[in-house]
């Protein structure tokens, strides 16, 4: 067996070195290196069987056999065993490094290293070509190749490096949205909001100078030219990435905002708020929801949005060529994004509509905060109610009859204020619209029950000083009145008597009042009593105390009139002797009165007589109240002197009638000055219409006037001119027709274009009018 082991490796032997020198040589001169046609990658080109020769050579050297003798060239070939790995090991870099650019090198990328890369391929044509391994300067040419290989690849592999660093660093950008909540479930974080941007923004720019740096540098490591082509193109596709970046980074915001804005999406939180408050006169937002307002919830989200899309600019194109600054007018222009936003907004319009749908069901109350309590009031202690517009026009010139409210009536008004206060607390502080709007109607809700509070207030307040006045006045009253009345009139005091009969008096006309007045103030102490209000003290001790005072004053007055009742006789015989003195004096008052009057039409002077009766009325008027003051102070009756009353009432018809006679003359007189071509007797005969129904509606105890009388006619006389003037104006009067009118006037006039209206009035009287029938003005002949 062991021979025939022999016998095989023998002849295994003898093959391999009959042949391994042959194979050596026909190897050693193949090319280092092949290209592939098609991909124009390189490869090593060390054969195989070279690498199983020096194997087989190292495995029998270790073996030491004195009957295995080494082929010469086999041995030859493995003394440079060490040169050809150190060949292999450079070459293998060479190819990594050359087909790596080949395969990672982008369209975009190629052309700037074209040329680069054609002087490489010139170069490594030698070892594809020329060069194999016997070749003397192998070693020199690979060190040379290796170098600019390596270069080549450093420099873009390091260019690539950049390009994916750039990314990285806009990748950052939508991290997270610009805006958040402040918490999980919390607000939309707005505050700061301009700090929060400025250093967003800033970030934004640190980064724009980060990524013009790395274009800088992968200009120099394609050792491009700036302004060639291939780096403009390239230039555009590095734009493309910072536009992405920037297209992704406004994305990131605003689909952040579409997924917190999410109809019916689950565990959505209000993101945003608003509040309603009350600014007297209107319901106001904060912020405004109304459109186009300047600070208003429209106007803030699109800021946000803007505020996102302002990214894009804070870097300036790098791809200058393009005539653009920055890259949001691009983004302005992008579908997708655009898309997004109008749907925010339309979310928006939607929740402002249903937050002011909302404010509008809170006008039912806007009538407490816009009527005027202190009207209010007014009206309701006069009437016991607010009057109506009907109710006043129905009343006419005599006016609404006066109904005071009733204690009940007060009552009524608390306990609708009252219900109403409970109503509106009850009304809920928060409404949330689309899950993720929420309106805050806690500051409005507060400020209308603090005006609920004040009109219930009002009434209350009002019975408080109704109940504390009427006591106190009372109180102030007696302490007066009692005092006034101990005091002693001696005959002939005048003075004296006057004060205690002035005591009397005022006693008499409150005593029906005071009389009455108790038993209510207690009701309205005991209704106030029911709505927390707890009177003082000393209102009830005036309560309990002055009752019994009143009766006393009383008693103390009867007591008083009977001692001064025979001075009262003498002064009362003394007031009805002036009485009839004044009684003589009015009728002749009177007389002179009708005598001196302006009544005529003719009467000059006028106002300046209206004035001087005027006076010499009201001297008498002050001597008539000071006499009827008299007689009331001691009860007298006093005639009433209607010839005096009569004056004072014609003294104003004469200033009304005066009035109307003036301006009618002021009106004629100015149409006088109307030129025969610009007379417009229409207008004319409207106005004179009017003032026929004017003084038709002025009193009618005018009429019997003689100045009454002269107004009238002097406007029924310029109605009759104008119709003669209207017969005037027809076009069908001729020559001949102006001659016959100027002989039957027995006047000669000139008509032209200066003739006034004055003119032709003068002209204008009977004798005209009647010759004017026998004229007929639609035919233009005599009659």
């Amino acid at each position: 067996m062991m021979e025939l082991l022999k016998t095989f490796e023998h002849k295994i032997y003898t093959d391999w070195t009959s042949s391994v020198g042959e194979v050596s040589e026909l190897n050693l001169d193949l090319p280092l290196l092949t290209r592939n046609d098609e991909s124009k990658l390189i490869s090593v080109n060390f054969d195989p069987q070279l690498v199983s020769v020096l194997r087989e050579v190292r495995y029998l050297e270790s073996l030491k056999r004195d009957d295995i003798e080494i082929p010469n060239s086999a041995a030859g070939i493995y003394s440079k065993n060490d040169l050809f790995r150190q060949y292999l090991a450079n070459l293998d870099l060479i190819v990594s490094r050359y087909n790596k650019v080949r395969e990672t090198i982008l369209d975009v990328e190629y052309p700037l290293i074209e040329g680069q890369l054609g002087h490489l391929d010139i170069q490594l044509d030698r070892a594809i070509t020329s060069l194999n391994w016997k070749s003397e300067d192998v070693w020199k040419y690979i060190e040379e190749t290796r170098h600019t290989t390596g270069n080549l690849e450093q420099r873009v592999s390091s260019a690539k490096d950049n390009v994916e660093s750039m990314n990285n660093i806009m990748a950052k950008w939508c991290d997270y949205p610009l805006y958040e909540r402040k918490e999980k479930r919390g607000l939309l974080n707005l505050d700061d909001r301009a700090t929060m941007l400025e250093t967003r923004y800033n970030l934004i720019r640190q980064d724009g100078i980060k990524i013009q740096e790395i274009v800088a540098t992968n200009l120099s490591l394609f050792k491009a030219t700036e302004d060639s082509d291939h780096w403009r193109n390239y230039l555009d596709y590095v734009d493309d990435m910072i536009l992405d970046g920037f297209f992704n980074a406004v994305q990131c915001s605003l689909a952040y905002l579409l997924e917190n804005t999410e109809l019916n999406a689950p565990d959505i939180m209000p993101l945003m708020e608003a509040r309603l408050e009350l600014a007297i006169p209107d319901m106001v937002f904060v912020p405004s929801l109304e459109f186009g307002s300047e600070d208003g919830f429209m106007e803030l989200i699109e800021g946000i949005v803007d505020d996102a899309y302002k990214l894009s600019s804070l870097i300036p194109r790098i791809a200058k060529h393009n005539g653009m600054d920055h890259y949001q007018i691009e983004l302005d222009d992008m579908l997708d994004l655009s898309e997004m936003r109008h749907d925010l907004m339309d979310r928006v319009t939607a929740i402002i509509n249903k937050a002011i749908e909302q404010r509008n069901q809170f006008e039912n109350y806007s009538y407490l905060w816009t009527e005027n309590r202190a009207e209010f009031l007014r009206q309701f202690l006069l009437y016991n109610h607010v009057l109506t517009q009907e109710e006043i026009e129905n009343a006419g010139e005599d006016g609404v009859p006066e109904c005071r409210p009733t204690l009940e009536q007060f009552k009524e008004q608390m306990d609708t204020y009252e219900t109403l206060y409970d109503e509106v607390a009850a009304l809920p502080d928060v409404y949330v619209f689309d899950q993720w709007f929420r309106l805050s109607i806690r500051p409005f809700k507060q400020n209308l029950l603090n005006v609920v509070r004040k009109w219930s207030l009002m009434f209350k307040t009002h019975l408080i000083d109704h109940v504390t006045n009427s006591l106190k006045n009372l109180q102030d009253f007696i302490k007066v009145t009692t005092s006034g009345l101990t005091v002693e009139v001696e005959d002939g005091d005048y003075e004296g008597l006057v004060a205690c009969m002035g005591h009397l008096l005022n006693v008499r006309d409150r005593a029906a009042t005071t009389d009455e007045m108790f038993e209510p103030l207690k009701q309205t102490i005991d209704l106030l009593k029911s709505y927390e209000h707890e009177m003082s003290e000393e209102v009830h001790q005036q309560l309990q105390e002055l009752p019994e005072q009143w009766n006393n004053v009383k008693k103390q007055g009867v007591m008083v009139k009977q001692q001064v009742a025979p001075l009262q006789a003498n002064e009362v015989a003394i007031i009805r002797r002036k009485c009839t003195s004044f009684d003589v004096k009015q009728h002749e008052f009177r007389e002179m009165f009708r005598k001196d009057a302006p009544f005529k039409y003719t009467s000059e002077g006028v106002y300046g007589r209206l004035d001087n009766m005027h006076i010499k009325v009201e001297v008498m008027e002050v001597e008539m109240k000071d006499l009827a003051d008299s007689a009331s102070l001691f009860e007298v009756n006093m005639p009433e002197f209607k010839q005096l009353k009569g004056c004072r009432r014609e003294v104003k018809l004469l200033k009304t009638c005066w009035d109307m006679t003036e301006l009618v003359a002021s009106c004629f007189d100015d149409w006088k000055l109307t030129l025969w071509g610009e007379i417009d007797v229409e207008t004319m005969e409207v106005e004179c219409k009017k003032f026929v129904k004017e003084i038709r509606g002025m009193d009618k105890e005018m009429r019997a006037w003689d100045v009454y009388s002269g107004l009238e006619s002097n406007v029924k006389n310029m109605v009759t001119s104008l119709r003669a003037v209207t017969e005037l104006q027809n076009p069908a009067i001729r020559e001949r027709h102006w001659l016959q009118l100027m002989q039957t006037t027995k006047v000669r006039f000139i008509m032209d274009k200066k003739t006034t209206l004055n003119d032709l009035l003068a002209y204008i009287h009977g004798l005209f009018i009647g010759r004017s029938k026998e004229w007929d003005p639609q035919s233009g002949h005599d009659r």
